[in-house]
């Protein structure tokens, strides 16, 4: 197999690096933050969703909730989440090129201090056909209660 050949796991380690850096970038040094939430659905037609929270003194909120957030920051968070959705849809791209069937969904946790990452993925059909949709009921149906409100 030639070295620049695309795999599965390397499209996912692509994009949740990606992913990550973003969120690290976005944060810079806000040291009460210890815990990202990425959260990511992708169905074809029509449901695609990818947002973001942090984790900050134990309570998950996302970006524009975060006590040090200011008003002038809404380009950041808004060029934060197209860049996130740009990943996502470079990685579905790669999946078609390579011929492997891209997740539906998404679920990625990374601890800052020690670096821990889980990633849970999915290829079931979740919001086709429900009454859930992504941007409402994602980070609700993977945290419960600890999700964070709109």
């Amino acid at each position: 197999m030639p070295a620049t050949q695309r795999t599965e796991q390397s499209v996912l380690q692509d994009l949740i690096s990606k992913w990550i850096s973003l969120g690290l970038e976005y944060l810079g040094d806000s040291s009460r933050v210890s815990k990202i939430y990425i959260y990511a659905a992708s169905e074809r037609p029509g449901v695609t969703y990818v947002g973001i929270a942090f984790d900050e003194d134990g309570s998950v909120r996302f970006p524009e909730q975060l006590p040090t957030y200011d008003p002038r920051w809404d380009n950041k968070v808004g060029r934060m989440l197209d860049l996130l959705s740009d990943d996502l849809f470079e990685a579905r791209a790669n999946f078609d090129e390579i011929g492997a069937p891209p997740p539906t969904e998404y679920r990625v946790y990374y601890e800052i201090a020690t670096r821990k990452l889980d990633v849970q993925l999915s290829r079931e059909i979740i919001y086709g056909g429900s009454n859930y949709t992504p941007d409402f009921d994602g980070f609700t149906l993977w945290l419960g209660d600890r999700a964070p409100k709109l």
